[in-house]
């Protein structure tokens, strides 16, 4: 009869003791899973709002810090928005005049925002979103930067008073509520899909 000594004995596991360690492993595994798949999820969300996937937000972001140095908003063309900044002296002050109510703001440049191709050209069709200034006295229109590529009004959200898609630009008249509501719907190929991005938002003037 062959007897085990002491150290034998322990080089084994018990049934109990596997059942415990696959169970750990098992916990183990389904958190590391859990874990991937969130981060997984997160940077794909992630991805779309990265430039240059998310052209409408970045629109929307830069044209609210224009809208917030002007003090009129004209509306006279559909389709654009036109920001009359204050007038500036060397200092870069807001220049002030006396009119029969007491001071008031000095209109300067206008800011013009507007769709046209990769060159800029004012009047061209493409969809392509600008910046262009006008400088005080002048009537000539020149182009400062592209703020996003790929915009497409076309596909807005459906406005249910008419039925239409929403208009890139929609201006509040109210004198106490005064500013600009946008809608910009940009698309792009997100890991070989076409996809759109909407983004909506509101700036209201500054400098009354």
């Amino acid at each position: 009869m062959i007897r085990l000594n002491q150290r034998d004995r322990k080089r084994g596991f018990t049934l109990p003791e596997l059942l415990v360690a696959m169970a750990v492993m098992g916990a183990l595994a389904w958190t590391i899973s859990m874990i991937y798949f969130s981060v997984l999820s997160i940077y794909n969300r992630n991805m779309w709002r990265l430039r240059p996937y998310d052209e409408a937000t970045k629109a929307i972001e830069r044209i609210t810090d224009e809208a917030r140095e002007a003090m009129i908003i004209q509306t006279d063309t559909p389709g654009e928005l036109r920001l009359v900044l204050p007038e500036k002296d060397a200092n870069r002050d807001n220049v002030l005049i006396s009119t029969s109510l007491g001071l008031a703001l000095s209109q300067g440049d206008v800011v013009v925002i507007y769709l046209s191709d990769r060159t800029g050209a004012y009047g061209a069709a493409g969809n392509c979103l600008w910046k262009g200034v006008q400088r005080k006295g002048t009537i000539e229109l020149v182009p400062k930067a592209m703020i996003a590529d790929d915009i497409h009004p076309e596909l807005n959200p459906l406005d249910p008073a008419t039925g239409q898609p929403r208009p890139l630009f929609k201006y509040w008249p109210d004198p106490y509520h005064r500013g600009v509501e946008m809608w910009m719907t940009s698309t792009a190929a997100v890991r070989g899909q076409m996809r759109t991005q909407t983004a909506h938002g509101e700036s209201y003037l500054r400098n009354l």
